[in-house]
């Protein structure tokens, strides 16, 4: 019985350093402005952090900061159409990106991420 509750007790041990670390990895600082609901920006941030590690071997991101390039929206007021610049740093590197964002019919985001130059 004790062997059981040291299994239990190292497992437990094991998921909150798993915690820990997950917590340590997504401690982006998003700084700017950005049309970006919270939902929406996980999924851009997704896009984002698989580039810039592809591109710069880092997957610890410390830093966005965004900027509102354009934004076209309905005589209503509801964005159809918004590009944003993402500046992104981690690993002493810093690398922009272009996002583009468009409303689609079903009231969804659609987006594109693409480096910039």
């Amino acid at each position: 019985m004790p062997f059981k509750a040291k299994q239990h007790v190292g497992l437990f041990s094991l998921l909150v350093a798993a915690a820990v670390l997950a917590g340590c990895a997504h401690n982006t600082q998003f700084s700017g402005q950005s049309v970006t609901d919270p939902l929406l920006r996980k999924d851009v941030y997704a896009t984002v952090e698989n580039l810039f590690s592809a591109m710069t071997q880092c997957r610890s991101i410390s830093e966005v900061n965004s900027r509102i390039e354009s934004i076209d929206q309905s005589p209503a007021g509801a964005v159809q159409k918004a590009t944003e610049t993402w500046q992104v740093s981690g690993c002493g590197n810093t690398k922009s990106y272009k996002v583009v964002m468009k409303a689609d019919a079903k009231g969804e985001t659609d987006f594109s991420v693409s480096p910039q130059s």
